[in-house]
């Protein structure tokens, strides 16, 4: 697995790990992912776009859906194939992330993630 810096903010500096993660997948500008996260928000009635059904939503209009891997693998270690791949991920405490893969490269703000603990892993089909 490879791994790639990549880092992307909206027009006042913000930076969101989910955001993130969705423009690099679906090639997407942060704010139009920001925005479409936010009315998914309001037709869930969630509190946060970063709620689990609010994510998990915005990827499904995109054909992007949970597989089965296992938890608690490390992100170093996974085994995927080329494809495009969400992995929302964990350091066993109180730090939560996601991060895209795609064709077996890592992409995110820095290497800290290759020791992060899997959660779910999406793959967009």
């Amino acid at each position: 697995m490879n791994f790639e810096e990549y880092f992307i903010k909206d027009s006042t500096g913000k930076s969101n790990c989910v955001i993130r993660t969705f423009c690099k997948l679906y090639n997407e500008e942060y704010n139009y992912v920001f925005d479409n996260l936010n009315k998914i928000k309001k037709e869930l009635n969630e509190k946060s776009y970063n709620e689990i059904p609010v994510f998990e939503e915005y990827m499904k209009r995109h054909n992007t859906y949970k597989i089965n891997y296992g938890e608690d693998v490390i992100i170093r270690n996974l085994k995927l194939d080329n494809e495009r791949y969400a992995i929302l991920c964990y350091d066993k405490k109180d730090f939560y992330h996601m991060i895209p893969i795609i064709d077996n490269t890592i992409y995110d703000k820095n290497d800290d993630c290759l020791n992060l603990y899997t959660i779910c892993i999406y793959k967009q089909q």
